[in-house]
């Protein structure tokens, strides 16, 4: 188990998470995961996960091929959603109702009214949804809007 954070004077417990989608995605978010010690995979859910190579540093942990049974199982602290994007917004809802905070790639849904069903899932639940947008800090991007 990887160790605590320290914040303040208080040791906070690492982040409990379930990383879901092991594309290239979701793999760099796993193995990002995996050497943070603020988190402890509690699994890694992909449809065809077991028909799948998985990378060596992420083979202990434990996998699942049915995301509500994982949900269920492992009672994530969070959820790392990187999978297609027309399951962004019920994955999102389904981890939310579990109890879970959201970390999605981008977008959040594929049209207008599941967005605003993600969003007002998290206000109601008071849980903590972060969409991953990398463009705003890439170097070549940062060059390009200068450009």
């Amino acid at each position: 188990m990887p160790a605590p954070i320290l914040l303040g004077e208080k040791m906070a417990a690492p982040i409990r998470i379930l990383v879901v989608g092991l594309g290239n995605m979701g793999a760099s978010h796993a193995s990002a995961y995996h050497r943070n010690p603020g988190f402890q995979i509690v699994g890694l859910c992909s449809r065809t996960i077991k028909s799948k190579p998985i990378p060596s540093e992420l083979q202990a942990y434990p996998l699942f091929e049915d995301y509500t049974a994982a949900l269920a199982a492992l009672k994530p602290d969070a959820v790392s959603i990187n999978t297609w994007p027309n399951t962004h917004a019920d994955y999102a809802v389904a981890a939310m109702e579990a109890g879970a905070h959201v970390f999605m790639e981008k977008p959040i849904a594929t049209n207008n009214e599941d967005a605003a069903r993600v969003v007002a899932t998290a206000r109601r639940l008071n849980k903590k949804l972060v969409l991953g947008y990398i463009l705003r800090v890439h170097p070549s991007w940062v060059k390009f809007i200068e450009i």
